[in-house]
């Protein structure tokens, strides 16, 4: 099979940033009085929208302060950012330089909206490796519908099928399914087995190729290769 695009997730795929976000969304739900919220239902939600997280844990009456939220949870996640605890993981600009030497196209598929995903590209310094960005504000359906995907591949011009998509969890995976892109599933030695899968059909959330890390998804490109 040739594959003629990737597109990538952001958190917890290029950058090691699942903590922080944890991080920032308590931080940003404790200030508007909620404080019973744990880390481990806001870590299994990351992937989703922010509405999609808030209106989960929240429920109406958070989303009625969302906008606060929204702006509380941004300036604790850049923070984390300044501070060091946000960091590509390994082999990321690597595996992205060698895809583009090879001629082939790539997108940026994050529910992370798009004003802030280009800040986030620029000071990781990765941004001129992708042809396209596809923030969840540009959709209607976030993941794990297959709307960000679509439109990404969309916007490549290429068909999901020529194309892969490279993700952490199932929200990633499943939606690649569904359209029928290669998926691609990187560990980063976390032992991560989609345990927060829904209720779906088996295939729909199996990747077609499980890696442990970009660097192994790396050599693996390479390989095919020769």
């Amino acid at each position: 099979m040739r594959l003629r695009a990737f597109i990538f997730d952001l958190d917890g795929t290029l950058i090691d940033s699942v903590e922080a976000h944890v991080k920032s969304w308590i931080t940003s739900f404790e200030y508007v009085g909620y404080s019973n919220v744990s880390e481990d239902n806001v870590r299994k939600l990351i992937g989703l929208s922010g509405m999609d997280i808030v209106k989960i844990l929240l429920g109406d009456d958070g989303l009625r302060m969302y906008s606060l939220i929204r702006r509380v949870k941004n300036k604790v996640f850049f923070r984390e950012i300044r501070e060091g605890n946000v960091e590509l993981y390994p082999c990321a600009p690597e595996l992205l330089a060698y895809l583009k030497s090879r001629g082939k196209l790539l997108g940026l598929a994050s529910s992370t909206p798009n004003y802030l995903l280009i800040q986030i590209l620029e000071i990781f310094n990765i941004m001129d490796y992708f042809d396209v960005i596809v923030g969840g504000d540009e959709v209607r359906n976030g993941k794990p519908h297959p709307d960000i995907f679509i439109r990404a591949f969309s916007k490549l011009g290429v068909d999901p099928r020529e194309g892969s998509v490279v993700g952490d969890t199932y929200y990633d995976i499943m939606p690649a399914n569904r359209i029928g892109a290669f998926s691609i599933l990187v560990l980063h030695d976390s032992g991560n087995s989609l345990s927060h899968t829904p209720t779906s059909t088996a295939d729909e959330t199996l990747p077609k190729l499980k890696v442990r890390s970009l660097c192994e998804l790396l050599e693996i490109l390479k390989e095919l290769r020769n």
